[in-house]
């Protein structure tokens, strides 16, 4: 898998550089808080021959020596202090919720920087990306009236997708096995939580269903106990595969 880009790290910089736009950042501000951000992995947290760097934060390094971010506008250096722009907040707020979507559902390494290309890309193109969000689904009530567009496609989703995993009237989490329905009867019926493992996008031009029956190879349906398990620990997010392996050889309840 390739490296981090430094246009990947552009939107969780600004996003950083946001926090304090007063004060700004050095560059050796920037790479542990983008370390702790993001989590990277696999080659890029290789040593570099000679330094003490490893890839990752030679890359971050670079967003300064290339002059990144001025090429773009979306900050300026100054004393050593890199500081966000106007246009830079508003590159940001356009796209935060793509990037709180790829941040607090803990993809795996490679598919984040996936993520943060597509995002990058939509916007050079000008062609706007939608995002599916289940943690709207999860907290209802204002979240739902202040986010309706994303409330609206990820109901769509959510729907679709307890509809395709649905076997002889009941739906089970997919590393438990544990049924609502079961356990709780009528009430319980049809309810579920959809794990995303991999980042879901629409461009705004495409077909709400077409994208939805993409998505469905990429989420399973999980009891809020194995969602939050998988998210517990933000900066080691749990595999559904490992999950299930642990309750395989912890769990006290027969799986069926």
């Amino acid at each position: 898998m390739a490296r981090i880009t430094e246009n990947q790290l552009i939107l969780p910089s600004l996003f950083l550089m946001s926090l304090s736009p007063s004060q700004g950042l050095t560059t050796s501000d920037l790479i542990p808080k983008l370390r702790d951000l993001l989590k990277p992995a696999d080659e890029d947290l290789e040593i570099l021959a000679g330094r003490n760097d490893d890839k990752f934060s030679q890359k971050v390094r670079n967003l300064k020596a290339h002059n990144t971010f001025e090429r773009y506008e979306f900050a300026k250096y100054k004393g050593g202090i890199i500081s966000i722009t106007n246009k830079g907040m508003k590159y940001l707020q356009e796209n935060m919720d793509k990037l709180r979507y790829l941040l607090v559902n803990d993809f795996q390494w490679n598919d984040l920087k996936d993520g943060l290309d597509k995002v990058q890309k939509s916007s050079e193109e000008k062609r706007k990306i939608e995002v599916f969000d289940e943690t709207v689904m999860i907290q209802e009530g204002v979240k739902k009236l202040v986010e309706a567009k994303v409330y609206e496609r990820s109901s769509k989703l959510r729907n679709i997708a307890i509809e395709h995993f649905t076997e002889n009237g009941d739906i089970l989490c997919d590393a438990c096995k544990f049924s609502y329905n079961k356990f709780y009867g009528e009430i319980g019926k049809g309810y579920i939580e959809i794990h995303h493992i991999k980042p879901v996008f629409k461009y705004e031009d495409e077909e709400l269903d077409k994208t939805i029956k993409t998505a469905l190879a990429n989420v399973v349906p999980v009891c809020s106990n194995c969602h939050r398990m998988i998210h517990r620990n933000w900066k080691k997010p749990l595999q559904v595969d490992y999950l299930i392996e642990q309750i395989n050889n912890n769990g006290i309840f027969v799986r069926t």
